[in-house]
């Protein structure tokens, strides 16, 4: 069966914000984007109209002024008779004749043309005529008469209408010729009809005129100051400007070789929008910019609860059954679930302390059976010693037996607890010797040595004395009397401290076959060696692997017992 691909609870939530908010985002960002393309074009659509319609004008003034121009030169009877021989007063007149024409038609065709000009190189004379006396300032028509004169004689004129710049600024003018006279026309812009002249303000939408290479014709000032840039491109409509506020929409006028520009100022989409347009935008904007505020409270609401519920069982799963979840919460699922978590963690707190009494009273019950095991061992061994005390008639050693003996059960009796201290046992094993000493007839002694801070360290009852008294069944020699030595000492090392019980003999020693069985198993040896099997599943159940018995031989019996000095079991040592 295919897994399942697992997500957290988080990475669900944002996975769903995300497939539902984004599109939707997505939509209206996409819209809007619609919008305002559809808002520029319709901009760009209605000035190219106006443009349309002020281009027409202004190609029917450049029509009408480029027709009388080439009329004049073929058919004026002034024009052409400068390209015969006549004298001073003859050109002269000549020249006078076409002034007056020139006039007469400025004043009837009041239109873009401010000057009419008119030269002669076989006499060598320029008549200029201007549309109205303060169309040009004194300084201006000087510079273009001197600017007319020269690239004529220097015959420096370019066919069609052409953008000469003269002094700094900028003029379009059209030269015609036949034979020896020219004839020819400046523009001037200021005179063209424009719709801000019905405004009187051109600092909103107007019309405006520049070369092909981007110089402005008119209004060069404020073009500058407003960092208006007139670009060569195809496009319909630019934005431009120092502070991107004003639109352009550019046409170029082939017959005159200009580009007409309507420049508007350009307000913002919002102020071309309307109430549906603006609502749809600002729903926008407001569901982009609610975004975070969203993640925040669910990151307050759910995330942050949803990481402590999992650092708290996280901790608790490390075994601090101390851990409670917190139930400072706004959300009536997580209080409910926190406040659940935290009364289970108490009933599995009770479940595991009544678990662990019960196998403390398992535990118990193991050892006080395996505690009986061992004795009715040990008095069997009396009751023999009585039996050829009393065939021998000692009466009085009888006696004395019988008063240690009885120390020894009172002793034994009274000792029912999981463990005793180190003094209460090396009591039981000095009266065990006290008895063996008085019914053999080669006794053992026994040499003890104990670290005095020890004596209440308390362990397994018949753990020492078990092994005394396997010393004395199977170590006494003939030849030799046995020696039985008890050392207990502590062990420390940098991270734990271990109470060390040694017990050695000088007797036969345990053989090769009972040490691999008693070395190499836990616990499970034959009826014959029950005592120390009894004494290594005592200790295996109160310490675990903690708890460590070795057997080795070395000129007898060694017996090493390692117990931790600190454990549950002997809270009160150390």
């Amino acid at each position: 069966m295919k897994r399942m691909a697992r997500r957290t609870t988080k990475g669900q939530i944002m996975l769903i914000m995300f497939l539902f908010v984004v599109p939707l985002l997505a939509m209206l960002l996409l819209y809007n984007v619609y919008m305002l393309r559809v808002l520029n074009e319709k901009i760009t659509q209605n000035n190219e109209n106006t443009i349309y319609l002020y281009e027409t004008l202004l190609e029917q003034d450049i029509s009408s002024a480029q027709y009388y121009l080439s009329n004049s030169l073929a058919n004026d009877r002034s024009f052409l008779r400068w390209n015969y021989q006549l004298n001073a007063l003859e050109v002269y007149m000549c020249g006078q004749d076409i002034l007056g024409k020139y006039e007469d038609y400025l004043n009837t065709h009041k239109n873009t043309i401010g000057i009419l000009f008119a030269y002669s190189t076989k006499y060598d004379m320029l008549r200029i005529s201007y549309n109205g006396d303060e169309t040009y300032k004194y300084g201006q028509k000087t510079s273009i008469k001197k600017y007319l004169y020269k690239i004529i004689t220097e015959n420096k004129v370019n066919s069609g209408w052409t953008v000469y710049d003269i002094d700094g600024n900028k003029y379009v003018v059209l030269i015609l010729k036949n034979g020896t006279t020219y004839a020819g026309a400046v523009i001037n812009f200021d005179l063209a009809i424009k719709p801000q002249d019905k405004q009187g303000n051109k600092g909103m939408d107007f019309l405006m005129y520049a070369s092909i290479d981007g110089e402005p014709l008119i209004y060069q000032d404020y073009i500058k100051d407003n960092g208006i840039e007139i670009k060569q491109t195809k496009k319909r409509y630019y934005i431009t400007g120092s502070s991107h506020d004003f639109m352009i929409v550019q046409r170029p006028l082939s017959s005159a070789g200009i580009n007409q520009l309507y420049i508007t100022h350009y307000q913002g989409l919002l102020n071309y929008m309307d109430v549906s347009q603006i609502i749809l935008l600002a729903m926008s904007g407001l569901i982009t910019l609610a975004l975070p505020f969203v993640y925040l409270v669910l990151r307050k609401t759910y995330f942050i609860p949803l990481n402590r519920l999992i650092t708290t069982m996280e901790s608790i799963k490390e075994g601090n059954m101390e851990a409670k979840m917190s139930e400072n919460y706004q959300i009536d699922e997580f209080l409910q679930v926190s406040k659940t978590f935290n009364e289970m963690i108490e009933q599995i707190k009770w479940m595991r302390i009544a678990a662990y009494e019960k196998e403390m009273e398992t535990k118990n019950t193991q050892m006080q059976y395996l505690q009986i095991q061992i004795r009715p061992h040990f008095f069997l061994n009396c009751l023999k010693n009585f039996y050829a005390l009393a065939e021998q008639k000692k009466y009085q050693e009888i006696q004395d037996m019988i008063l240690v003996l009885s120390d020894y059960l009172r002793r034994m009796f009274r000792n029912n607890s999981v463990l005793i201290s180190v003094s209460d046992e090396m009591e039981n094993v000095r009266n065990y010797i006290l008895l063996q000493q008085m019914t053999l007839s080669n006794p053992p002694s026994c040499n003890i040595d104990i670290d005095t801070s020890l004596m209440d360290f308390r362990i397994p009852p018949l753990s020492i004395l078990t092994f005394v008294e396997n010393s004395v069944k199977h170590g006494r020699q003939l030849d030799r009397d046995l020696i039985i030595s008890v050392r207990i000492s502590l062990i420390k090392d940098e991270t734990e401290s271990y109470v060390c019980i040694t017990i050695l003999d000088n007797g036969t020693g345990f053989s090769d076959e009972v040490l691999e069985k008693i070395n190499g198993t836990k616990g499970e040896l034959d009826r014959e060696n029950i005592g120390i099997s009894n004494v290594k599943k005592r200790i295996e159940l109160i310490y675990g692997d903690k708890g460590t018995i070795l057997f080795s031989r070395s000129n007898g019996s060694c017996i090493e017992i390692y117990l931790p000095y600190k454990d549950k079991a002997n809270e009160v040592n150390g």
